[in-house]
């Protein structure tokens, strides 16, 4: 993976660009016998010198690695209205946090949406979201709730049509039923 593609409060110094990919420098690594220093998946010849690379004199440069990771970039969701800055280092810990980092609903519906709009998703919408029936106490998942009345109830009457009609006494469900009886039965 080439250097770190951010944006940068402040352009970065020359000497912590990698001269291969052009950005800050990813695990930088330093040729012994010529001191260039590159992205450690950049480098294959050095292309200061155009010399072939002896793969046991490339070592990793810490103390570069450690002026790179300090410099101050924006959050990756700057332009979604993230305003967090920091350092490199930090991105990934806020990221953890950042409301508009998109990250799996939990309830393993196959949603992928910002952290900030998980609460209402996992209240309203999920499919996979627990909902316990205010009329038969039964626990359902969102996706049955909103397809099924659950057992016993009949599938064409919703919960709110329920509800409205007040069927509901004593945690009793009354279902309103009309017939037509022919006279000659009733006779």
């Amino acid at each position: 993976m080439p250097g770190f593609d951010y944006k940068f409060l402040e352009k970065p110094k020359r000497r912590l660009l990698c001269p291969l990919c052009g950005k800050a420098m990813r695990e930088p690594v330093q040729v012994s016998t010529c001191g260039h220093r590159f992205c450690d998946t950049c480098v294959f010849k050095c292309p200061e010198d155009q010399l072939p690379l002896d793969y046991a004199k490339i070592y990793p440069d810490p103390e570069l690695e450690t002026q790179v990771l300090s410099l101050p970039i924006r959050c990756i969701h700057s332009e979604e209205g993230c305003r967090w800055s920091g350092p490199i280092k930090h991105l990934q810990p806020h990221l953890s946090t950042c409301g508009f980092n998109v990250i799996p609903c939990p309830n393993r519906c196959s949603i992928k949406l910002s952290r900030r709009d998980l609460p209402d998703h996992l209240q309203h919408d999920c499919p996979k979201r627990r909902v316990k029936c205010e009329f038969c106490a039964s626990d359902f998942t969102g996706e049955a709730y909103e397809s099924t009345l659950g057992f016993g109830y009949p599938k064409f009457i919703s919960h709110e049509d329920i509800k409205k009609r007040n069927y509901v006494r004593d945690n009793t469900v009354f279902i309103k039923a009309s017939v037509e009886i022919p006279p000659r039965i009733l006779a």
